[in-house]
């Protein structure tokens, strides 16, 4: 009450004020001529006094007073603004004061006596305003409540922060309800003040019952979820947060806590990634639920097959996924069992060759209730049209495409009485002429009890068809034995003509081969024979071309050259036929021995060397390096690389280039290659080249001469060191012959090359 008094009281002290001011102001005024206005002007001050809310001064006529009355009115708007202002500030405490209706607010004196009693104080409690004031607040409490606060009243620091705290507070009646209390002091207090309490009480019955409803409900679901046989898990975060016993079980962790654990290691690695991505989903809130199969990491023995049905939830305030886990491994199992055996029960029904038709009751009467392909393909029922037929329909159908209907008709009226039937010789017409052969029974349970009608179809058209053909056949033969016997008596005469030929073949077999030794045996001799002699004449050939035996002319000096030329191609030809009779004879032996290439490669050069001269032609040698030792018959490989050189030369133009180049090959083999720039070879040749005797031009006017078996030796040679040659080639673009030789496996011989100082010309490495 005194918030409402506040107001009109200091309207009142304002006036009153006012109007001293006003007495003063008319003292200082002409008496005469103000006095009437005063008067008026005082009485509407005394009529203000009594009613300072209502009303204006009115305007005075004297200019004097009229500044005057605008200024009182001014006044009075601003008071009447502020009382207003006064009014629902204190109507807005008195509605605070009060509180909400389930809200206690209770206010107490410095001795904890009531001093304010809210209108949620008086529905909690059952006390009137007028019953409880000045009464200790203590009243409110049950019997040993208040002692358990009072302690915490007594610390200033608690006080200053506000106490809560929950106890049990007693009604008027007697009956007592658990609250929560909050308890606290006025502000803007000293601490030497003395202050009462402000008290809130919030009434915790519905709360505590739905608590207890909660627990209760929990510990249901507790027991319901740790009785289940499936697993049941929460994922927070990718971690589990609550897992029954069971999933333990389910995983071969009995002991082992699951809380904590990431739930990928639960997860099979085959599976790991898409279980995981489905779980971040759910906790991001990208799906509220689903179900997904995977396999389960287990302690011990192979992987689990699962099914995980999962949800999105709230758990402590923050999202969660929970799910249960069930184990589908037997039945997995069990399905992929019956799946395969159905699958192969349907695989062998349309595998195999016969027909195959199940008739079985229903309510509509005998119905097709497995068909497979050959039946339909037999009789002309298009794929998936049989099944659901009645028997009536189907059985027509197949008399319409058989050649003598009667004779089914027959057949089938013995298979309905539930006899076993059979039938041969069915000819179809339609959809295409066979022969078949039908047999139809009854189907029986293992208690006997028939269940339906099995009709198999197999088509013996081939077989009926090869019966035939094989009588044909057998006439066929029987003609065909007496011509053969015929035939055999001539086979026996010409056998034995031809023994008589074969023993006349053998006598020339063996004189052929004493003349072929005896060529071989004359060869060898004649060639040794004019090779000592050639070589005489051609030292002292050279000898009278040098000028050692006297001056010549030049006429001389060219016949000599020529002579000199034609026997260094006999010593050549007479060398070859030599090696190759040796070949033929197989007299040829190894004297293997490591040497250095680049030796070789010399020998070969220098025994080249005066054709190399007298064609003008540049010969350079390349070495990858100079340590190049390779295991072979020094004099065969010479002999092999003068053969090369030999052609490179005969084959080249004047002035052009030889060029020899060594290098490691593969699996510790040296290859060499003899590259020239003559007329080359064409590719229909590269392998003719290596046989005997063969020349790519061989016709009588040939331009170069020769045998045509010095390829042939150095193929030869070189496969007797388990080495081969090849050659690329383009005709006009000149030719390389490659070819490989085994590395030594040491290095002991001496391989540092002399200065270069020889008739030829050296690139590279030479």
């Amino acid at each position: 009450m005194g918030g409402l008094l506040e107001g009109p009281l200091l309207a009142i002290v304002a006036v009153s004020l006012l109007a001293g001011t006003v007495a003063v102001a008319l003292a200082i005024l002409a008496v005469g001529t103000l006095r009437r206005a005063i008067r008026r002007l005082a009485a509407q001050l005394v009529e203000l006094r009594r009613h300072p809310l209502v009303g204006d001064v009115p305007s005075e006529s004297e200019p004097a007073l009229r500044s005057l009355a605008v200024e009182i009115n001014h006044l009075l708007g601003d008071l009447r603004a502020r009382h207003r202002q006064v009014a629902t500030h204190s109507s807005g405490l008195e509605a605070l004061a009060d509180g909400p209706p389930d809200l206690a607010l209770i206010g107490t004196d410095p001795s904890f006596r009531v001093a304010s009693f809210g209108r949620g104080a008086v529905n909690l409690t059952g006390w009137e305003p007028m019953e409880i004031l000045d009464r200790h607040v203590e009243i409110l409490f049950a019997p040993g409540e208040w002692e358990k606060v009072l302690p915490k009243l007594a610390r200033r620091s608690l006080m200053r922060a506000g106490i809560v705290e929950r106890v049990t507070l007693q009604r008027r009646d007697g009956g007592t309800f658990p609250a929560q209390l909050s308890v606290g002091t006025p502000a803007g207090l000293e601490e030497r003040d003395a202050a009462g309490l402000l008290i809130a009480a919030r009434d915790l019955s519905e709360e505590r019952a739905l608590e207890h409803r909660l627990r209760e409900s929990e510990e249901r679901h507790r027991r319901l979820v740790e009785g289940i046989q499936d697993g049941v898990f929460i994922v927070q975060e990718e971690r589990i947060v609550y897992a029954n016993p069971a999933l333990g079980r389910l995983l071969g962790r009995e002991t082992e806590p699951l809380e904590g654990v990431p739930f990928r290691d639960l997860v099979d690695a085959r599976d790991l990634l898409r279980v995981v991505e489905v779980l971040r989903r759910g906790e991001r809130g990208e799906e509220a639920s689903g179900e997904i199969a995977c396999l389960l990491a287990v302690r011990t023995g192979s992987p689990r097959e699962a099914r995980i049905a999962w949800a999105t939830i709230e758990y402590r305030g923050r999202r969660a996924v929970i799910g249960t886990v069930a184990d589908v491994t037997a039945r997995a199992l069990f399905e992929r069992r019956v799946a395969a055996s159905e699958a192969r029960l349907q695989a062998t029904l349309e595998s195999t060759s016969d027909g195959i038709l199940v008739l079985e009751p229903s309510a509509r009467g005998s119905q097709v209730t497995l068909a497979n392909r050959t039946f339909g393909l037999l009789f002309g029922f298009a794929p998936d049209t049989l099944l659901g037929q009645g028997e009536v329909e189907v059985f027509r159908a197949m008399q319409t495409r058989c050649a003598a209907p009667d004779a089914l008709d027959a057949f089938l009226g013995r298979a309905r009485s539930g006899d076993l039937a059979r039938l041969e010789g069915l000819e179809l017409s339609s959809p295409r002429r066979a022969m078949l052969e039908i047999q139809a029974g009854p189907v029986r349970d293992a208690s006997g009890e028939t269940l339906g009608l099995i009709l198999t179809a197999r088509d013996v058209t081939a077989r009926v068809d090869g019966e035939r053909e094989l009588r044909a056949r057998m006439d066929e033969l029987a003609k065909a034995k007496a011509d053969l016997e015929i035939a055999y008596r001539e086979l026996a005469d010409a056998q034995k003509a031809l023994a008589q030929r074969n023993q006349q073949l053998e006598a020339l077999n063996a004189e052929l081969k004493s003349l072929d030794e005896m060529k071989s045996n004359l060869l060898a001799n004649v060639s040794h024979e004019l090779h000592t002699p050639l070589v005489s004449i051609k030292g002292y050939t050279e000898m009278v071309l040098k000028r050692k035996l006297g001056p010549l002319t030049p006429e001389q000096e060219r016949g000599l050259g020529v002579a000199l030329k034609n026997i260094d191609r006999l010593i050549e030809m007479i060398d070859n036929l030599l090696s190759f009779s040796r070949m033929e004879k197989g007299e040829t032996q190894l004297n293997l021995e490591d040497a250095p290439v680049w030796q070789l490669i010399d020998e070969a050069v220098e025994l080249v060397g005066e054709r190399i001269k007298r064609k003008n032609i540049s010969v350079t040698t390349q070495y990858e390096s100079d340590d190049l030792v390779v295991r072979a018959d020094r004099g065969k490989i010479v002999q092999v690389l003068s053969n090369l050189l030999t052609n490179a030369v005969k084959f080249n133009r004047d002035g052009g280039r030889i060029t020899v180049t060594a290098r490691k090959g593969q699996r510790g083999f040296a290859e060499i290659d003899v590259a020239d720039t003559g007329i080359g070879i064409p590719p229909e040749a590269h392998e003719k080249i290596f046989e005997r005797f063969y020349q790519v031009d061989s016709s009588p006017g040939r331009k170069y001469e020769g045998t045509g078996i010095g390829l042939s030796i150095v193929r030869d040679i070189l496969r007797l060191h388990g080495c081969s040659i090849r050659v690329a080639s383009e005709p006009g673009q000149g030719s390389v012959f490659t070819f490989s030789l085994p590395l030594a496996r040491s290095h002991e011989v001496t391989t540092t090359r002399p200065p270069a100082g020889r008739n030829r010309s050296r690139e590279g490495n030479s």
